[in-house]
């Protein structure tokens, strides 16, 4: 008896504690339009939601911050770029929620990370403002502006930018120039490549040297193979190939035009594969990103957020308020989603 009443003690207390700790267990934060949020990449809800400016696009995680652009991602046909002031870039400090804007003739239309922590800003000028298109690097902890090359310019607002093999990797102003621009990073000198297509989003496999371009305008997608030149293009892939992902063997693109992610070899001949994503808007666009065991993918008008089991191409759904426009994976393998306003 006095056992059995022992156990009923502990396993009494046992019960209050946890039913403590639950009602201790703070709620998930409210996710705002116009911030940056923390997804737990295993409960995949909301940890931290940080307000930041007007229309968050582009984010990418570099020197222990993220950098996140405004008013860069847009529909194809929505008209010629502006200079409003408002296409600055924001830097955050994901431990404290700290902001920061930069300004300061910034007119940013791709961003990129570079080895040593800092950041790579692709600059587009409205014709007839003055300054001329170029790529800027930032320092990290300073935010003093360095290095400014001049690269061809054009009448776009996004540009893809990417680094690998010690370049930089600069393609035509909204997929308009059937060129890329290497860029070395240290003198500023420049090559340009002529391609079949013009490239977009672009995207550096480290494992392989490869640059994988988007073709967003043909349906294509093509690979560079840095050392030799060599170009190859992989047909039918998507009707309008947008964000490229390289996670190891794989190579996912996002198509803005269909819901869904193709995805490619990393190397050898490839056969593309579909992913589907069951949306409620199939005018949803998309956008991805590779880590924590998962590739993710927004559909920002259709207001989800997906993983995606790379081992069995299983998406599920994460419903998200507002508008989840753009996510990166942190170096801790924390998930970071831009939001923008609906």
């Amino acid at each position: 008896m006095v056992l059995a009443a022992t156990a009923l003690i502990v396993v009494g207390a046992t019960a209050i504690a946890l039913a403590v700790a639950r009602r201790e267990e703070p709620p998930p934060p409210v996710v705002l339009a116009n911030s940056l949020v923390r997804i737990d990449p295993k409960t995949m809800k909301p940890t931290k939601v940080v307000p930041i400016g007007d229309a968050p696009d582009i984010v990418v995680a570099a020197g222990g911050f993220l950098w996140v652009t405004h008013h860069v991602l847009r529909d194809f046909d929505s008209g010629a770029l502006r200079n409003a002031g408002d296409r600055t870039l924001t830097r955050v400090d994901p431990s404290t929620g700290d902001v920061k804007v930069l300004g300061g003739g910034l007119a940013p239309c791709g961003l990129t990370a570079d080895p040593s922590g800092d950041v790579w800003v692709a600059n587009c000028y409205a014709s007839g403002s003055g300054p001329s298109a170029n790529v800027q690097r930032i320092n990290a902890s300073t935010l003093k502006f360095g290095p400014t090359y001049p690269v061809p310019g054009g009448k776009g607002f996004y540009r893809g930018l990417a680094y690998g093999g010690g370049s930089l990797w600069v393609s035509g102003v909204a997929g308009t120039a059937r060129t890329l621009t290497q860029v070395n990073p240290r003198t500023g000198a420049e090559r340009s490549i002529r391609l079949a297509d013009p490239p977009w989003p672009l995207a550096w496999s480290e494992g392989y040297g490869d640059l994988w371009m988007s073709n967003f305008t043909v349906g294509t997608v093509s690979r560079l193979h840095a050392a030799t030149g060599v170009v190859e293009t992989v047909g039918g892939v998507a009707t309008q190939p947008a964000g490229l992902v390289v996670d190891g063997a794989a190579v996912w693109v996002s198509d803005w035009a269909r819901p869904r992610l193709v995805r490619l070899r990393a190397v050898g001949a490839s056969k593309p594969e579909t992913v589907s994503l069951p949306v409620r808007n199939h005018s949803a666009g998309v956008w991805s990103a590779a880590g924590a065991g998962a590739v993710w993918a927004t559909t920002p008008r259709d207001g989800t957020l997906w993983r995606i089991d790379p081992k069995t191409n299983h998406a599920t759904r994460i419903a998200i308020p507002h508008l989840p426009t753009y996510v990166t994976v942190g170096a801790n393998g924390e998930l970071w989603l831009t939001v923008r306003a609906g």
